[in-house]
């Protein structure tokens, strides 16, 4: 859909750019193009939205908070959620994320998953330990290994910190990960023996290094 003038034509190169550089993970450049998207109009979603994550992908998590505080006319409800969320998270603003997470209408799965840091992060293990549980029972995609290994870790902690006797929930020791946690919750109710033999058993499952080859 053409602009008047050449003014679209220039916003619409500079968005290729912008997805250019994303893609390349050149987040420096993108946000340089983004900055001049702005520039146009200070208050497109999309490009504050944009500038946000390069700003994240870049790790200025204090300035990613700055542009969604500044600008809370234009990115309303839950737009910035998960983003705003996660850099209070990573400024250790444990607490405000949490709020962030909470006052959020629409839960998505990667909220989710900031959730269950978040919680671990207080030492909230029980609703931790739910959260886990609901992602691994409701989502389809390709992060159950990794969420199962979380579930584990919060076991370990509980049986480590609060001595709770940790419940079998059913998950295999497929690989160093899940045996690493499975030893750590065994030795927290001081059964020494068994979590050795786990920990020798999660020694065999570690990657083994890819060997220097000249093609």
């Amino acid at each position: 859909m053409a602009s008047g003038g050449g003014g679209g034509a220039s916003v619409a190169a500079l968005w290729s750019e912008v997805n250019r550089n994303g893609q390349n993970g050149d987040f420096t450049r993108a946000l340089k193009t983004v900055d001049k998207i702005l520039q146009i109009n200070k208050d497109d979603i999309t490009a504050l939205h944009c500038k946000v994550v390069c700003l994240i992908q870049n790790s200025n998590f204090k300035e990613a908070l700055s542009v969604i505080n500044s600008h809370t006319k234009v990115l309303t409800g839950d737009s910035v959620s998960f983003e705003k969320a996660y850099c209070e998270y990573r400024l250790n603003r444990i607490e405000n994320a949490l709020k962030t997470i909470e006052s959020a209408s629409h839960q998505t799965d990667k909220l989710k998953e900031l959730y269950g840091q978040v919680l671990y992060r207080l030492e909230r293990y029980d609703d931790c330990l739910a959260v886990y549980r609901d992602l691994i029972r409701n989502s389809q995609d390709d992060y159950e290994e990794e969420r199962k290994t979380n579930l584990s870790a919060v076991v370990a902690a509980q049986s480590n910190w609060e001595k709770v006797v940790p419940e079998n929930l059913g998950l295999q020791e497929g690989t160093y990960e899940l045996c690493y946690n499975t030893a750590c919750a065994l030795i927290g109710q001081g059964q020494l023996n068994e979590a050795l033999k786990i920990l020798q058993r999660a020694e065999g499952k570690k990657v083994p290094r890819i060997k220097n080859t000249t093609l």
